[in-house]
Order: C-alpha cells, then sequence, then structure tokens
C-alpha cells in the first residue's frame, strides 16, 4: 500500500437527483482547486468515564459525525457555471449552450432548444474548422436543431466540447435607437422587439460591437459602447441604469447595432418558480491507496448544500474564489467508484480573471449613481446561505439540511480619495456596488444593489496613500427585490 500525494488526487462534483443521492446516469466535472481544505467526516466519540479502582477509561462509542468540504480555486468560468446557481438558490435565466452534432455550410445542427430568431448573435466555441469558429448572426429559417448562418463550412463530426453560444442580438439596419433624456437612457427599435430576447430586468447587457457599423459611434472622440443594466422592458423600448458610458442620443442610422447579454441570476424568494434547492456529491481520488498500492481509492461526499462562497479580488494577483460546503457524510474511501464518475469532464473555461487589465468595472455609487469611489486596493464578496445539519435520534450525521437566509457580505480597503465615504458610513446610506471581470472565456458582471456601509476605519502607511477599511451588508432592494444579481456573457467584444 502506497502514500498518496496532494498533487496526484483530483476532485470532481456531480449534482444529486435527492439530497446524498445521485441520479442513475450523473454527470461529473473535474475542479481545479488550488487547494483542499477539508473533505471528509469529522467523528465525535464520547467515551466510559465511570468510578472505579481501575481508574481507567473505558473503550467510547461514536455518537455523532459532521462531513464539509472546503476548497479555493481561482476563479474561472467553468468553476462559476458549477456553483453560482446553488450557492445562490435560483435558476439561471437566459439561452444556454447548444451541443452541434454536424454543421453544413449554411447551418449548425444542435440538440433540440427553443428556435433562436433572426438577428440572434452566436459564437461556434472549439470546433475543428476555424470558419465555424467565433461570431455568426442566425439568418434564413431556423428551427430547434436547426442555427442557420452565413460563412459557416462542412464539419461532419465536430469536437465534443464543440459548442454554440447565443451572445446577443444584431438589429436590423438603422432600426435600433438610443436616447438619452435627462439621465434615462432607452433603447428603441422599430422592427425588433425586445421582449423576445433572452434579457431580463436587473441584467446588465453590453451595447456595441467590434465593427463602426455595429456600435453607436456619435462622433470620433464618442464612443456609445458599454455595459448598462435594464430597468424595463416593452416590445420597442428597453431602460436603462447603471450605463458605464454617457450614451449620448444616436439614430443609429446606417448602423446595425450589435447588442451582447447572457444568462442572469439573482436571489429571488423561496415560492418563486425559480427558486431552487441543489445538493452536491464530491468524488476525491487518492491514486495508490488500493491495497495493492497501484489502483486508486475513492471518496465520497454526499448531500452538500452550498454554504460560502467568498470572491476575493486581490492587489495584482488574480481574483480566487473559496467554495464551502456542508453535507449529510462521507463514506470511507473505496475501491468502488460512482457510476459515470471515470467519464468526468475536464474544465473547458480555465482563463483566470487578472486583477488589473481584466477588471471592467468596479465602483460604489449613492443611490442616484453619484459616484462615492473607483479606487479599492482589495475587494472580497461572500455568499453565505447559513446552512446547518439538521440531526436526528437513531442517524449517525444528518439526515436533513437546513438554509437561512441569505447574505451577501462585503469587504473592501479603499484609497481615501473622497470624505462622502466616511459621510456614507455615518449617516447608514443606502448605497450600491458593481464590479464586473472579463477574459476571453467571458464577463461576470456582479450587481449589488442596496447595502450600507459600515467600519471606516483609516490606515495611514508611511509614504503611501491614506486607506479606508469598509464592510458593508446588502439587503432586499426595494424596487428590484433582491440582494444580488449576476450577469453572466459568455462573450463581450473588445473595442
Amino acid at each position: 500500500m502506497g502514500r498518496v500525494l496532494t498533487n496526484n488526487t483530483s476532485l470532481a462534483v456531480a449534482i444529486e437527483q435527492t439530497l446524498g443521492i445521485l441520479p442513475v446516469t450523473p454527470v461529473w466535472d473535474l475542479l481545479e482547486p488550488n487547494s483542499i481544505g477539508a473533505f471528509g467526516a469529522t467523528i465525535t466519540t464520547v467515551a466510559r468515564s465511570p468510578i472505579s479502582r481501575n481508574r481507567q477509561r473505558r473503550k467510547g462509542t461514536i455518537t455523532d459525525l459532521d462531513s464539509a468540504v472546503d476548497f479555493d480555486a481561482d476563479l474561472i468560468v467553468s468553476h462559476f457555471d458549477a456553483f453560482a446557481e446553488g450557492f445562490v438558490f435560483a435558476n439561471f435565466l437566459g439561452e444556454v449552450d447548444r451541443t452541434p452534432s454536424a454543421v453544413t455550410a449554411t447551418e449548425y445542427t444542435v440538440d433540440s432548444g427553443t428556435t433562436l430568431p433572426v438577428g440572434t448573435l452566436v459564437r461556434g466555441v472549439d470546433f475543428g474548422v476555424p470558419g465555424n469558429n467565433g461570431l455568426h448572426v442566425v439568418n434564413g429559417v431556423p428551427t430547434p436543431t436547426a442555427i442557420t448562418a452565413a460563412g459557416l463550412a462542412t464539419e461532419a463530426t465536430p469536437p465534443a466540447t464543440a459548442r454554440v453560444e447565443v451572445v446577443g442580438v444584431e438589429g436590423a439596419t438603422s432600426d435600433i435607437t438610443i436616447t438619452n433624456a435627462a439621465g434615462v437612457i432607452t433603447l428603441g427599435s422599430t422592427a425588433l422587439d425586445f421582449t423576445t430576447l433572452p434579457m431580463q430586468v436587473g441584467e446588465f447587457i453590453f451595447l456595441g460591437g467590434t465593427a463602426l457599423i455595429n456600435r453607436f459611434f456619435a462622433s470620433p472622440s464618442l464612443d456609445n459602447s458599454g455595459y448598462a443594466r435594464i430597468v424595463s422592458i416593452a416590445a420597442n423600448a428597453v431602460v436603462l441604469d447603471k450605463a458605464t458610458e454617457t450614451f449620448v442620443t444616436d439614430s443609429g442610422t446606417g448602423k446595425e447595432i450589435q447588442i451582447f447579454f447572457g444568462r442572469f441570476l439573482k436571489n429571488v424568494p423561496t415560492d418563486d418558480a425559480n427558486f431552487l434547492e441543489r445538493s452536491y456529491q464530491f468524488e476525491l481520488e487518492y491514486p495508490g491507496l488500493a491495497t495493492n498500492g497501484v489502483d486508486s481509492k475513492y471518496g465520497y461526499a454526499k448531500g452538500n448544500f452550498c454554504n460560502t462562497m467568498a470572491v476575493t479580488v486581490p492587489l495584482a494577483d488574480k481574483a480566487t474564489v473559496a467554495f464551502a460546503f456542508i453535507g449529510t457524510d462521507t463514506l470511507p474511501p473505496t475501491e468502488t467508484r460512482a457510476n459515470e464518475a471515470e467519464n468526468a469532464i475536464d474544465p473547458s473555461r480555465t482563463s483566470a480573471y487578472n486583477t488589473t487589465t481584466d477588471c471592467a468595472r468596479l465602483r460604489i455609487t449613492q443611490a442616484d449613481e453619484t459616484g462615492l469611489t473607483t479606487d479599492f486596493k482589495s475587494l472580497t464578496v461572500t455568499l453565505n446561505n447559513n446552512v446547518s445539519p439538521e440531526k436526528v435520534l437513531c442517524n449517525l450525521g444528518a439526515k436533513f439540511m437546513n438554509y437561512g437566509n441569505f447574505e451577501v457580505n462585503i469587504e473592501a480597503q479603499l484609497v481615501f480619495t473622497d470624505s462622502a465615504v466616511v459621510d456614507a458610513v455615518r449617516n447608514n446610506e443606502t448605497v450600491a456596488m458593481d464590479f464586473a471581470v472579463k477574459n476571453d472565456d467571458g464577463a461576470i458582471m456582479f450587481d449589488i444593489p442596496a447595502m450600507t456601509l459600515g467600519g471606516g476605519d483609516t490606515e495611514l502607511p508611511v509614504n503611501e496613500s491614506v486607506l479606508i477599511n469598509v464592510t458593508s451588508e446588502a439587503f432586499q432592494d426595494p424596487t428590484t427585490g433582491n440582494s444580488i444579481g449576476i450577469s453572466v456573457f459568455p462573450f463581450v467584444p473588445v473595442l
């Protein structure tokens, strides 16, 4: 029997069908942790300690079991996709990726889905024929299993990792307009019905494509392109706020404006149709632990609810995330592997987000969007579901899992550039925060619509700027009804 080296282990996860029970054919995804802090059951025993002339304890008995999985990882899209719904306790809204079975000169043949409207922007990824990758505009007569587009090439058998992503829409020539009336920004259209698009109130979108014909461009010095949040959606009007640009009025004459969007996630009440209660099972492979010292044994942590997820954005580094789960049980390592675990899927979107050039947005604002600060030294955003195990008599470990109130907490260190931050702390003002990271795998936008600031103590390092430390607690926004909204873009153009 050999020893197990940490670097030889591997961690995988599957979504359970019910608490502690995998589906008949589970889908396992490999993870890329930087470190695994906890994996396994903690056993509690109680010894007998009788009054006796022997003056010794008697053998104890097992009385309790606690199971947990904790690991740290880089913030990558694959990790975020695997767990975001579980931590927010809600379903993503928006279009899912399509899996292609073939490509012709005029269409992607895909697994069944909704029929994409003409003008939808899709992106091919990981195809073997280069022309099938990149942006394409849906045209012709699409169907649920056929995404019709120009510029494709025949590919009878695409790679297993190939996918077609829905990334936005392109308006017809001169159809989409933008107006800014006293700070109220509105997208308008004549032909395009915005209500047919998979966009949600509260979601962030990105306006403008790479080519000049695909974006509002009022003058050589004013490019109306950037992020904005949806306030309302009507057939021919989308009202926006939290814009990264001024977005001056533009009739869009002669332009084929592109709008990029993705999937949207926000916390919802337990009686909402999109409320999701999800549990996970983890597999940790121990190579060389089998009796022959060559083969592996496998540990299975069952019935895991998402407890805390902390996204940390440090200075001049990469963004990381700490995941913590609480479960019902972790079985002793076994040579018998769970069904389909040997077919675990390697992560495909693994580009790390750096905290310098990959930051697309980072700011704290007052309720009227007056900026308080954009000068951060560090930032940590923590989602907490206050999960606890429910234990009952005659059962070792937890039989059920409880979840408490959903909390979003922020810790940040700021460069002290404006005393308005201190005023906001002292006056218990309602403020908002949003930040986004982006790279070739897409963008993730975090929107915290309502929170208060705490702390406010200052640091005065020698030969450096004065710093201020703040904490924050998000609360239910009276307008949007949620504490956090997360917009995930599979693609954002580089302008």
